[in-house]
């Protein structure tokens, strides 16, 4: 029988708990909020996207990508099915391969963990804190934040990520992990909104809109996705630019300036465009910004006409052919320039963290500190919106609980 401490009770380290607990071990999960569970709640809407049925590596980033393909061989999406369903948790798909608790209800995620938990005998201790982790011959001393040392034959980092602070997120994990030697690449937010400075664009406020979107830095194009954009008070929003996000933000920590690229109608060809714009403004007498109204939700009409350099005010009939080819190339390529990225408490995730090249990938054990095993968002691993990263929480959680048996 083993004695495994699980440091964090997010969905990496419940997970790792009930597979850790088979086999007589002893198994102590050490969470330093009042409840378990948080970061689960709040996913998903509060409906948590437990994964997505277009599981796939293409989906994921960090320095070792090859990391998750390893992963994914050993636990993937058809055991994680399988797994919840076992506990009682059937699972429905829903747009663009998302999948969601049949219960739409991400507390029943965290209450039937805690069955599991209780059922397998699993303890969990609230409200403690890990300050330190020593290692002691083939064995490992836990010291809390109030001063309880106690003495496990492993140990399982699941601290997760500094992301979304309200719901637990902070740096301690990557603390712990580098004191044990791990390598640390710096944590930067993903999956956020997007800052943008160029104030006439905050008067869309409020505004949904289907576009394409790539992001270009560098002169080449390093990031792109199409969907719905969300104009907000302070830039973007929205599953499009949420996709874009992380990539805005790893550029703007690099050298030179990235630009987003957006493409107001996808659906038209440049010369479609054109053709459509002309259709509207057969009559020469009307002003150019009420001439778009059909086409535009207000006040689209009169921003980018001005972004285009062309007078709102100025008649159908006045526009010269150069300011009407402008306005098309405005609304095929609409620039932006996005500001400063905004905090972790807005992101989803966060990019970064542990080196998986000091990590086995069938096992989640460290190859620096035998008996140590790293999980989940702690690691340089984070995925795209669409449930991948609670995936990556999943899988990495079972392979290191059941390497304990």
């Amino acid at each position: 029988m083993k004695r495994v401490a699980i440091i964090g009770g997010g969905a990496s380290g419940l997970m790792a708990a009930c597979f850790a607990a088979g086999g007589g071990n002893s198994v102590v999960i050490f969470e330093k909020q009042k409840k378990i569970g948080r970061k689960i709640l709040v996913s998903g809407n509060g409906r948590c996207n437990i994964s997505n049925r277009n599981l796939s590596p293409d989906k994921f980033h960090g320095k070792n990508t090859r990391f998750v393909h390893n992963v994914f061989g050993k636990f993937g999406l058809e055991q994680t099915i399988d797994y919840f369903s076992s506990i009682g948790l059937p699972l429905i798909e829903e747009k663009n391969g998302r999948l969601f608790p049949a219960s739409l209800q991400s507390t029943t995620v965290v209450r039937l963990f805690e069955y599991e938990l209780a059922r397998n005998n699993v303890e969990v201790r609230t409200h403690r804190k890990i300050e330190r982790v020593v290692r002691s011959g083939n064995s490992f001393k836990l010291v809390t934040a109030g001063h309880e040392e106690e003495v496990f034959d492993s140990v399982i980092l699941a601290a997760g990520s500094c992301a979304c602070p309200p719901a637990g997120g902070s740096r301690d994990g990557y603390d712990l992990a580098a004191q044990m030697k791990h390598t640390i690449h710096e944590p930067f937010p993903a999956i956020l909104p997007i800052t943008i400075p160029l104030k006439i664009v905050h008067r869309l406020q409020g505004i949904k809109w289907d576009c394409a979107l790539s992001v270009v830095h560098g002169g080449r194009v390093i990031a792109s996705s199409e969907g719905e954009l969300l104009f907000t008070a302070y830039g973007i929003s929205g599953p499009a630019s949420l996709d874009i996000s992380r990539a805005v933000n790893e550029a703007s920590t690099g050298s030179g300036d990235p630009s987003i690229q957006i493409d107001l109608y996808p659906g038209y060809r440049h010369h479609e465009l054109e053709t459509l714009l002309e259709s509207l403004w057969s009559d020469s007498s009307k002003p150019v910004s009420f001439s778009l109204i059909g086409i535009m939700k207000t006040p689209m009409p009169e921003v980018v006409l001005r972004i285009a350099g062309v007078d709102p005010d100025r008649k159908v009939g006045d526009l010269r052919r150069e300011e009407k080819k402008k306005l098309v190339d405005t609304l095929k390529n609409f620039v932006l320039v996005p500001g400063k990225p905004r905090g972790f408490n807005e992101a989803v995730v966060a990019a970064g963290g542990v080196d998986v090249d000091e990590v086995n990938p069938s096992t989640m054990e460290s190859r620096i500190v035998p008996g140590l095993f790293i999980t989940g968002e702690l690691l340089d691993i984070d995925g795209d919106s669409g449930g991948y990263n609670l995936q990556f929480a999943w899988s990495t959680g079972a392979l290191a609980g059941m390497a304990q048996r």
